[in-house]
């Protein structure tokens, strides 16, 4: 993955993000948008043969959108570790 600040404000971050899918870009959009503290949260790919993305953040005023990603990037390593503990449970239960 390669990750280059773009932007970086008080009240607005922007990142470019190599290497990586719709995948987490949009898991980290969804668990960004779960924060009070943000205004907008969204992110463009600009061509599907392109390797990279833009991802922004926006927060309320006074608020960090750096710790508003941090957040909420540790936010979707909990929802993923909870998902991968169930599908073990359930993979388990399935093999008797």
């Amino acid at each position: 993955m390669k990750l280059n600040i773009v932007t970086d404000e008080s009240d607005k971050l922007e990142l470019e993000v190599g290497g990586e899918g719709h995948s987490l870009l949009n898991l980290l959009q969804s668990s960004i948008l779960a924060h009070n503290d943000v205004n907008m949260a969204g992110y463009t790919k600009p061509h599907p043969l392109m390797d990279r993305s833009t991802l922004f953040v926006t927060v309320k005023r006074g608020k960090d959108p750096r710790k508003a990603l941090i957040e909420a990037a540790g936010d979707a390593k909990e929802k993923l570790a909870e998902f991968m503990k169930k599908f073990d449970d359930e993979v388990s239960k399935k093999r008797g």
